[in-house]
């Protein structure tokens, strides 16, 4: 249990003190074990809240990028606006000058007034087709922002049933810490009046170095396997691994590249080395990289990233994936690498 990581601040005081004093009186509380199992319930509890911190992050990152969709449907939408009133326009001047081409070669059958009329019939005919193909291309674009509205909405709908979870764990996650520090307050007291007592029999003796050194210790590494076998993805992180690599796989359909807007993009995490970054095309950007537990600062180039990675992905591989598309707010989408073994083609 790292009390040191960010992002728990309203229980750490309690945590530490709780350790002081359950250590003070480890005897009292039920032995190393008893300590052994309220930590790694602790530890539990704390990782569920990572989690819901990590997905509301993630829910965050899509509602802005739904935001910046629709701006940009509104600019769409204006300008389509303004090419269907020019477009009716121009229709209304080629149906005027239709009528008077036919009002022409209706007064004088001539080779000419003939040609006028075919030009003036086939200019308004396009200026017909103009104008259609402009509403149809409006009612694309407000079919287009209907959907992302209602995704959007979805979305927030989503966060702010997560802010109710995350503010119910981190209750959860207080009483937890409230009642270890009362029941190691408790064994404090105990153990001290234990020790003021008088002495009416021989007091156990202390363990050996011989006796500790007797007791089994699973190597860290022995049970990693098991853990990775017994890892559960979190179902919201698994649809959000979906969804992105859905985009990812549309946006590089065509297989062209396009242009490099960087000469070089590198991540330059809170501590460790930086990596560089693979273009994928479309500015979309990739790498693979170990991460951290707690709340992270990630650097790309000139921008910063905010991200919370739970105690349990502490050293795993993440697939970091940049959105360079628009540098006026670019995107930085981020998972665990095992998720991807639980996606099927």
């Amino acid at each position: 249990m790292d009390v040191r990581k960010p992002g728990n601040g309203f229980f750490v005081m309690s945590v530490m003190r709780y350790c002081s004093l359950l250590m003070a009186g480890l005897v009292g509380f039920g032995g190393t074990s008893a300590f052994a199992q309220t930590q790694a319930s602790l530890t539990a509890e704390k990782n569920r809240l990572a989690r819901m911190e990590q997905s509301q992050e993630n829910r965050s990152v899509e509602v802005e990028d739904l935001e910046n969709e629709l701006l940009s449907y509104d600019y769409k939408m204006d300008r389509a606006k303004e090419a269907l009133e020019k477009a009716r326009q121009h229709y209304e001047q080629s149906r005027r000058e239709l009528q008077q081409a036919q009002a022409d070669h209706q007064a004088k059958k001539t080779s000419d007034t003939e040609r006028q009329l075919n030009k003036a019939e086939h200019a308004f005919d396009m200026a017909e087709r103009g104008v259609d193909s402009r509403k149809r291309r409006i009612e694309i674009i407000q079919s287009s922002y209907q959907e992302l509205k209602s995704d959007l909405d979805t979305t927030k709908g989503a966060m702010a049933q997560g802010n109710q979870r995350i503010a119910d764990q981190k209750r959860k996650v207080e009483q937890m810490v409230n009642t270890m520090l009362a029941k190691a307050e408790a064994a404090q007291r105990a153990a001290a009046v234990k020790k003021s007592a008088p002495v009416s029999k021989p007091q156990v003796p202390a363990p050996t170095v011989a006796s500790v050194a007797a007791t089994p210790v699973a190597e860290p590494g022995a049970t990693q396997p098991a853990q990775e076998q017994a890892r559960e993805v979190d179902p919201d992180l698994l649809d959000y691994v979906k969804r992105e690599q859905s985009r990812l796989k549309e946006l590089l359909a065509d297989g062209a590249e396009g242009k490099h807007t960087f000469r070089s993009l590198d991540l330059d995490p809170s501590s460790g080395d930086r990596v560089s970054f693979e273009y994928l095309g479309h500015n979309q950007y990739r790498l693979v990289a170990p991460v951290e537990a707690g709340r992270q600062t990630y650097k790309i180039n000139t921008w910063k990233f905010r991200r919370t990675i739970p105690a349990d992905d502490d050293g795993v591989r993440y697939v970091f994936i940049f959105d360079g598309r628009r540098l006026s707010r670019p995107r930085l989408v981020m998972y665990p690498e095992y998720v991807l073994s639980q996606i099927k083609d």
